[in-house]
This record gives structure tokens, sequence and C-alpha cells, in this order.
């Protein structure tokens, strides 16, 4: 079973803008990808973590609609180059 939803506070989030784009990193700390999804929904990347340890969901705002999302070794990424 799922914690309650968390807030972004809990993780380290790095937002930048570039060339008509943006990119928000998420360092989701020791967490191992394949314990984790990501959904982007409207301008929120919802992030479900289902780890052994830890069962948490978080939150996080992305500038604006739509991004895609990738996942490396602990670090989402959710990138626009709208």
């Amino acid at each position: 079973m799922m914690d309650a939803t968390e807030s972004e506070e809990r993780v380290h989030v790095s937002r930048t803008d570039h060339d008509g784009g943006w990119t928000v990193a998420v360092d989701l700390l020791s967490v191992a990808d394949e314990h984790v999804s990501v959904e982007v929904f409207d301008a929120t990347a919802l992030v479900a973590i289902d780890a052994p340890m830890q069962q948490t969901e978080l939150d996080i705002a992305l500038p604006e609609e739509g991004g895609v999302s990738s996942l490396r070794n602990g670090v989402l990424v959710v990138e626009s180059d709208a």
C-alpha cells in the first residue's frame, strides 16, 4: 500500500529553461529505476516509488503541460522542446 502523496520538498528538484523548452530533473536519491514509475499528466509528473523499504508517491510540478520523461540511475528527467 502506498503512503500519502508526498510533496517535492523531500527530493532535490532542478528546473531550467532553454531555447524554447524546459528541463526538470529530480534526484530520487538511492531508489533503483525498476522501483519507479512516472506518468506526466497536465503540468505534473506523478512519480510512484515501490521499493522494499520505501513506498510513496510524489507530485512534481512542471513549468507547463507536456514533456517527455526518462529515468536513469535514480534521476528523473522531464523535458519539453515546446
